[in-house]
């Protein structure tokens, strides 16, 4: 397993900030291999042909790029679902470019609950086909575990897969958004392993009662809702060989993303 950081929660920035945060934390000693760039990190470079030089930059610091995190849900109506497939169209040949091996999006906009089944099976197909693009490109499509979308709980995971195995769609397993529906992640984690391809790593003392109110905290404090080392303990006994990513958000998530790279110095992925 290696380490990366998600860079969605630098939107601030730009991806040349991004390069020289992670020199400096290299520096200090943090075990970061790999970035997960933000759709935003990259469009700047594409539109004015410059992906070649990021492409030198990353090579330089030997940073890989496992995925290339866009937004899409393909459940927002007709117009944004075609709008969502040119995205991941576009987002394919970027990936491909800078080597990376697939695209973050997520599935629906609401929770899986709360989903009409015509809905479901509308966004469904245009899921598979934007998938199909993106593998006819080179690249994967993987689906983020998020709480209030489609791909919120172990049964939604299940038939998600079952229904675009065939379009090689992967998951992109987020421990702590199994939290705000009170859902054990290692449960989730076990009978959806072979399906995952990417982790996020993130913690919070999570406020059931009011979502703002939740604070992050670092990935590995004890006192988090989140019980990171049991997750990676886990992978590694099934020999996962893909990326854990930090990802964190905010002014309060940044101080939490730091402690977790002081974390994870001396602590294999």
């Amino acid at each position: 397993m290696k380490w990366s950081v998600c860079t969605t929660g630098m939107k601030e920035h730009d991806v040349q900030w991004v390069l020289e945060q992670i020199d400096l934390w290299r520096r200090e000693g943090a075990p970061i291999d790999g970035l997960e760039l933000w759709e935003g990190h990259l469009e700047p470079h594409a539109s004015r042909h410059e992906l070649e030089s990021l492409v030198e930059q990353l090579g330089q610091r030997r940073i890989e790029v496992p995925v290339v995190s866009g937004y899409t849900y393909f459940s927002q109506g007709p117009a944004e679902r075609e709008k969502d497939i040119l995205r991941i169209q576009k987002l394919a040949a970027i990936g491909r470019t800078i080597g990376a091996r697939a695209i973050r999006t997520f599935f629906g906009h609401i929770p899986s609950a709360k989903t009409s089944p015509e809905l479901w099976d509308e966004s469904l197909l245009a899921l598979r086909h934007a998938a199909t693009i993106a593998y006819d490109d080179g690249m994967e499509l993987w689906v983020e575990t998020h709480y209030q979308t489609f791909a919120d709980h172990l049964d939604a995971l299940q038939e998600l897969i079952e229904a675009t195995h065939d379009c090689h769609v992967k998951l992109i397993f987020d421990p702590a958004n199994f939290n705000p529906d009170h859902i054990d992640p290692l449960q989730v984690l076990d009978a959806m392993y072979a399906s995952i391809a990417h982790v996020h790593c993130k913690n919070y003392h999570w406020n059931h009662n009011c979502w703002y109110r939740s604070q992050p905290v670092s990935a590995f404090d004890p006192t988090g809702d989140v019980n990171n080392a049991a997750v990676l303990r886990e992978l590694q006994g099934r020999g996962y060989t893909g990326y854990v990513s930090l990802e964190y958000f905010g002014r309060r998530g940044w101080s939490a993303l730091l402690r977790s790279l002081v974390e994870c110095r001396g602590r294999s992925a």
